[in-house]
């Protein structure tokens, strides 16, 4: 009988540390990169926006570098806070768009985002930390952990283009009122997304993050409504193109007239979507509990 206590202890022992061992482990530091997905009124595939969380609109070609790093706090056992600190780029060009209507309007963007928020996870797969005489057959499962994920901030950005494709000169758009208005620099979003973890050591994880940015501009690629006329080249590049996709002719067409709909959607605002791979790095408390 006493062996058999003995084995049903030994097998709780883990267990029952795992409960408490997460106080002492609360705090990690992480950096990630990874891929922007622009979500927008410029470029995009076939299709209009789903405006959701989707891979409808993205145009693959035009994805560009995201850098991220922060630390990673846990409130309670399954509930964590990441502060972040992002750099990214966006693009989209209608030259490379899936949709007729959008390689006529022929307008293409450019711009750095630099981005600080915060993250909340919560844990649908909880974090397991097990001793290291755990049964190895469990040891593999428990190794891995998902959440989804709700968060906010705000960015800077600044869209750019450049006046002949190719050229290599990209001027900043902002200052040239291409629909008559003027827009600021600064915006916030609100972030929703899913994530995994995977734990190599003790200390050590990987991870993958999906998130999706809803802003409140939309601006990022200066396209929000309607033509202003003004005829500086970078308001109005439309081409005549048939339904066999020709150009019929080489000349950019004739300025749309002032108030005319369609340079952009005002329906919805911009979005973007970052893909990102992390490393994270924990920080034991100085209590630190004891292994089993």
């Amino acid at each position: 009988m006493k062996k058999f206590i003995y084995f049903i202890l030994l097998f709780l022992i883990p267990f029952l540390t795992d409960a408490q061992r997460w106080k002492h482990e609360r705090l990690s530091a992480y950096a990630s990169i990874g891929n922007s997905y622009f979500l927008g009124d410029l470029g995009g595939g076939s299709k209009d926006a789903s405006h959701y969380f989707s891979v409808r609109d993205i145009d693959w070609a035009l994805t560009r570098p995201v850098f991220q790093g922060g630390v990673r706090y846990r409130l309670i056992r399954d509930l964590a806070v990441k502060p972040t600190v992002t750099y990214a780029c966006l693009k989209a060009d209608d030259a490379q768009s899936g949709s007729l209507g959008r390689q006529s309007r022929n307008l293409h963007f450019r711009t750095n985002l630099f981005e600080v928020g915060a993250q909340f996870e919560y844990y649908i797969i909880k974090e397991k930390h097990l001793g290291r005489y755990t049964f190895s057959s469990y040891k593999g499962i428990n190794k891995i952990s998902a959440y989804v994920s709700l968060g906010g901030g705000g960015f800077y950005f600044n869209p750019k283009s450049e006046y002949l494709r190719g050229n290599g000169v990209w001027e900043e758009l902002r200052p040239m009122r291409n629909e008559g208005v003027s827009y600021g620099t600064y915006a916030g979003y609100m972030s929703i997304g899913i994530g995994m973890k995977y734990n190599l050591t003790d200390r050590w994880a990987v991870g993958l993050d999906i998130s999706n940015r809803y802003t409140t501009t939309d601006f990022l690629d200066d396209a929000h409504d309607t033509y202003s006329g003004i005829g500086n080249g970078f308001d109005d590049r439309h081409l005549i193109i048939d339904e066999d996709r020709n150009v019929v002719t080489d000349q950019y067409g004739t300025p749309y007239a002032e108030g005319k709909t369609m340079r952009g959607d005002p329906s919805y605002n911009d979005a973007y979507l970052f893909t990102l791979i992390t490393g994270y790095y924990k920080i034991n408390s100085v209590f630190s509990m004891p292994k089993y």
